[in-house]
């Protein structure tokens, strides 16, 4: 009795592989339950060991008769050991898929937390600026400023119609003092 079960098994490989997808609905029926056995040993779950064997035997059930006739067939058992082995393949990958969840979301936390930290920096140092800008005589924080927006000294001069080596001048003064009034402030 045995032996006529497994040559139905391998019978039904066969069929499905020459394109009977009834027969692949009978393979589920056969085997559903030790897959999902199989699967849960990895998963630890029912519901993903479900969702694994459904989706394995979706996958089998979409491919073509061209991609079905590459799939080897145990002499007697039929498809179950690749099935075995697909399964198995699927339930590591949802583990491994898991981990790298695991390791993004915290990643992200710390990213995140490190954004946060950032913007407070950030501000407290462009309070900080704006407080060195204040302590400058009003050209020099006017050049300065103007040159902090990203204009050019070409621009600079010629918009508070000036020479370019004052512009020139002026910004290395008033860099000189930022930097010493930084030191001072920090």
């Amino acid at each position: 009795m045995n032996t006529k079960k497994q040559i139905n098994e391998y019978d039904l490989g066969m069929n499905y592989i020459h394109g009977d997808d009834e027969s692949l609905g009978e393979l589920y029926t056969l085997y559903y339950s030790s897959l999902i056995m199989i699967a849960y040993k990895y998963t630890q779950s029912t519901e993903k060991s479900k969702d694994l064997v459904g989706f394995v035997f979706e996958k089998l059930l979409c491919l073509n008769t061209h991609k079905r006739q590459t799939i080897f067939l145990h002499p007697t058992k039929g498809l179950y050991p690749l099935l075995i082995s697909i399964i198995k393949n699927k339930a590591l990958d949802d583990i491994k898929q898991h981990k790298v969840r695991e390791e993004i979301k915290k990643q992200m936390v710390s990213l995140t937390n490190a954004i946060s930290t950032n913007s407070i920096f950030n501000r407290f140092e462009e309070d900080a600026i704006k407080q060195l800008l204040f302590n400058l005589p009003n050209r020099e924080k006017e050049i300065l400023q103007l040159h902090l927006q990203g204009f050019k000294n070409e621009e600079i001069a010629n918009q508070l119609q000036i020479s370019y080596n004052t512009v020139r001048n002026t910004l290395h003064s008033a860099k000189q003092r930022v930097k010493k009034l930084w030191q001072l402030f920090m």
